[in-house]
């Protein structure tokens, strides 16, 4: 995002010059800036039985998940709520791979 602030009150440059003027400015300020590629997450959560969790644990850590949280009272008997922050590119790979080491089926939330 680039925001020019005009200093000067005056119309001597007129609209298409102020456009000129900014745009310029704007195109300069990008081409300077240094660029950083930012990845979408999408939160997610899963219900997991107890007995699963070192398995969960391991997958999210190997795809690099982020914000791991473990809720005991959310969810039913036997299980707890693990939520977590996925890259959005990975989210459908993250089920696949959880559902193909588990033995059991998980509900995704």
């Amino acid at each position: 995002m680039v925001v020019v602030i005009r200093h000067f009150g005056g119309i001597l440059l007129g609209s298409g010059g102020l456009v000129r003027a900014y745009g310029r400015t704007a195109a300069e300020c990008l081409k300077n800036a240094p660029t950083r590629f930012v990845k979408s997450k999408v939160p997610m959560g899963v219900e997991v039985p107890f007995e699963l969790l070192g398995l969960v644990y391991h997958q999210l850590q190997s795809l690099k998940v982020q914000d791991i949280n473990q809720d005991y009272e959310t969810g039913t008997e036997g299980t707890t709520m693990v939520t977590f922050k996925v890259d959005f590119d990975q989210a459908e790979s993250l089920k696949d791979a959880l559902k193909n080491h588990c033995s059991r089926e998980l509900e995704f939330y």
